[in-house]
């Protein structure tokens, strides 16, 4: 666990710089929430004009407080912050909560500013939560220490989601939402600028929390990649899932994420992909991230192999089955015991009597609570799905909640009435049985538990490629191809025979030895993508063709510098592309798509951060739609996938041999051939960081592309 974290979250003593004595004013929230929910611990109102304020004894300065407060509440002007620090280095306290904004979301000065605070407060080891945040709301400890109206709110509902928010405004509205549904909060903790806390520490602390069961996540942009990744992963391993709202997804989004909390949004694409790795729940709406999280906090058993459905309409049975099957979660046919118990207790018009089942409106309280009873004791599901459409809200809400309770299954109730239904949905909010208003709602949520529950086992399990050994690198200048040939053999990528050579003649004699028919490219710096320099010939079937190729392309490419002629046997096959491209924030990512020359155009890609197991490559390949080619398609012969999934290993081992000066590392494509056949790379392309230099942010999907200078480009 975040060892200061936890202490600025549970803290005996607060000081409230700059609380103003008139309590209508916004910056007197956190002194009354703190007086409001009862805080156990010791408030300090520090304002030099007022002797007291809201019945608390004030201070003029921290330096006159009776003791030594473990958390200071920062809420004066943007000039005084670093006053304040001062103080508090001064007086050795240990944590700040800085509500003040004005810093590095608004321009460069504000940035110095911010860099000047981060100095002080690290040079005398103060945790800092903020600039620019709304506080935090602890509620097992009562200690409302936010701006947010949400700290207001009445009662504090303490339970098992955490809540962690870039944004101190959706911080709040996830937990009002989320108390207006009964679903119990851990603690919010909104981190704006993350001068000193992060989200990511936010998580260290979620994960090690017992009172949390799951996360509600917030995100604009994630400053500390590796470390988010490792919280992350602490979080999957301990078995609570992160449900994710991630926003910068749009050009203007990332835009404002910038000016909003100072963060740059990063590559959205890099973001699923860590979050497909390890576990992540993403969601595109506050609905989905409070329906989803609430769920997860409050039931940990996976309806692994399917849910019985029980519906009190046929529309509502069949509206059900469709979002269902949707996101993968199976209908199991139901026991013979439990369709003969049906048939026992369903009336003749009620026809239905396997999954869904339909048993209409008109079935008393008694009968509906039996049959989610015989529903609930078929062996072949693991989970129930209650669909109510009727207006007997309250009645039928208990048996639901009584037979819930009492199931060793999850009972999942999805309310779809309105007004004429309202009392019954209060009512199961209140027996705590996570109720839904949608079937596209519930079905999310479920598929979420699933999907968490098999990307934890995966991780758990995984085996990682290990790395290349590290390959000696020039410091400038670039790898000649020969070079990385020779790498990528050593690191067991398969390339197609080939041979280098400088003269006609020489390309004639290699095309020979290699068996016709031959392609012939252009070796160079300069000929990243030979199609668009007319540095390539395919399919060359003798010599006076594989002659005559290598004079015309000599003649067109003179003036540029080049390594020499490369002559490869023809293959022909599926084409795909591998590469590893390097994000600004979470570093390597393996890339896997269609190959060829339309690899930019269709986008169809999957990737991972580095390092990976081979049961995550052959996920990877599960989701490109281009690529299930690989199985057969319309008559075509299945293709190697054992063969092509060895190839992307040695790409991974290749990408760690170049180490932190690869920037990108494109092998495209790698024709797959017919099982047992194999799979060959036919062309290699990587770009390098000088030694001196440091990479650029980039997009983490599609062909791997070589940037502008200084980077070196090679081939």
């Amino acid at each position: 666990m975040s060892a200061r974290l936890a202490r600025l979250l549970a803290p005996r003593s607060v000081a409230l710089v700059g609380c103003p004595a008139d309590l209508s004013r916004p910056g007197a929230r956190p002194l009354l929430y703190l007086k409001q929910h009862r805080y156990p611990g010791q408030v300090y109102p520090v304002n030099p004009r007022h002797g007291e304020i809201g019945g608390f004894k004030a201070y003029p300065t921290l330096a006159d407080l009776p003791e030594r407060p473990d958390v200071v509440w920062i809420g004066v002007p943007g000039d005084q912050v670093h006053e304040v620090l001062e103080a508090m280095a001064r007086l050795a306290i240990p944590s700040a909560v800085i509500l003040t904004a004005g810093f590095a979301e608004t321009d460069e000065h504000g940035r110095r500013r911010q860099d000047g605070l981060r100095r002080l407060a690290e040079s005398a080891g103060i945790t800092v939560l903020g600039p620019n945040m709304l506080g935090f709301i602890n509620c097992w400890e009562r200690v409302p220490l936010t701006f947010s109206p949400a700290g207001g709110l009445e009662p504090l509902r303490p339970g098992a989601l955490g809540i962690a928010s870039q944004s101190g405004a959706l911080g709040g509205i996830v937990v009002n939402r989320a108390f207006d549904r009964m679903i119990g909060v851990s603690a919010m903790v909104s981190t704006g600028n993350e001068m000193g806390v992060t989200v990511s520490e936010c998580l260290e602390y979620f994960a090690e929390d017992a009172r949390t069961r799951t996360v509600a996540l917030v995100a604009e942009g994630i400053r500390d990649g590796a470390r988010f990744r490792g919280a992350v992963a602490r979080c999957t391993e301990a078995g609570k899932p992160i449900v994710a709202l991630k926003m910068g997804r749009s050009r203007a989004g990332r835009k404002n994420a910038l000016t909003h909390t100072g963060a740059l949004a990063g590559s959205a694409e890099a973001f699923g992909a860590v979050a497909r790795q390890l576990g992540i729940v993403e969601v595109d709406t506050l609905d989905d991230l409070v329906e989803t999280a609430g769920y997860l906090s409050r039931e940990a058993r996976v309806p692994r192999r399917g849910v019985a459905v029980v519906a009190t309409s046929g529309g509502a049975s069949i509206m059900t089955a469709d979002q269902l099957e949707a996101r993968g979660i199976p209908m199991p046919r139901l026991a013979p015991a439990t369709v003969e118990a049906l048939g026992r207790l369903l009336p003749d018009y009620a026809r239905t009597r396997d999954n869904p089942v339909d048993v209409t409106a008109g079935l008393s309280e008694d009968l509906f609570a039996r049959v989610l009873e015989a529903l609930v004791g078929d062996p072949g599901v693991d989970g129930v799905v209650a669909m109510v459409t009727g207006a007997r809200g309250v009645e039928r809400a208990e048996n639901v909640a009584r037979v819930a309770a009492a199931a060793p299954k999850p009972v999942v109730p999805c309310w779809l009435g309105g007004s004429l239904t309202e009392d019954g949905l209060g009512c199961l909010d209140a027996r705590q049985v996570p109720t839904f208003r949608s079937p596209r709602a519930l079905a999310s949520a479920l598929a979420a538990a699933r999907a968490f529950d098999a990307a934890r086992a995966c991780w758990i399990a995984r085996r990682p490629i290990p790395r290349g050994r590290p390959a000696p690198l020039p410091v400038t200048g670039p790898l000649p191809y020969a070079a990385l040939a020779s790498l990528a053999v050593r690191c067991a990528v398969p390339l197609v025979p080939e041979r280098l050579v400088a003269s006609p003649e020489g390309a004639v004699r290699a095309a020979r030895r290699l068996g016709f028919p031959v392609a012939l490219k252009a070796v160079g710096p300069g000929l990243a993508h030979k199609t668009e320099a007319g540095a390539l010939a395919l399919g060359l079937a003798d010599a006076r063709a594989v002659r005559a190729a290598a004079v015309l392309l000599l003649r067109r490419l003179r003036g540029v510098r080049l390594e020499g002629l490369l002559v490869q046997r023809m293959v022909t096959g599926v084409e795909v592309l591998v590469g590893v491209t390097r994000d600004a924030t979470f570093g390597p990512l393996l890339v896997v798509g269609a190959g060829g020359v339309e690899a930019e155009l269709r986008r169809d890609t999957a990737c991972r951060p580095l390092p990976v197991s081979r049961r995550e490559i052959a996920a990877m390949l599960g989701e490109v739609q281009a690529l299930r080619v690989l199985d057969g398609w319309r008559g075509s012969p299945p293709r190697d996938t054992r063969a092509l999934l060895a190839a992307i290993a040695g790409v991974v081992r290749l990408a760690g041999a170049l180490g932190e000066r690869l920037l990108s590392l494109d092998v495209n494509p790698i024709v797959v051939r017919s099982r047992g056949q194999g799979a060959f790379a036919v062309d290699l392309l990587a770009a390098l960081v000088p030694a001196d230099g440091s990479p650029r942010a980039r997009p983490c999907c599609g062909a791997p592309r070589v940037p502008a200078t200084p980077v070196r480009r090679i081939e």
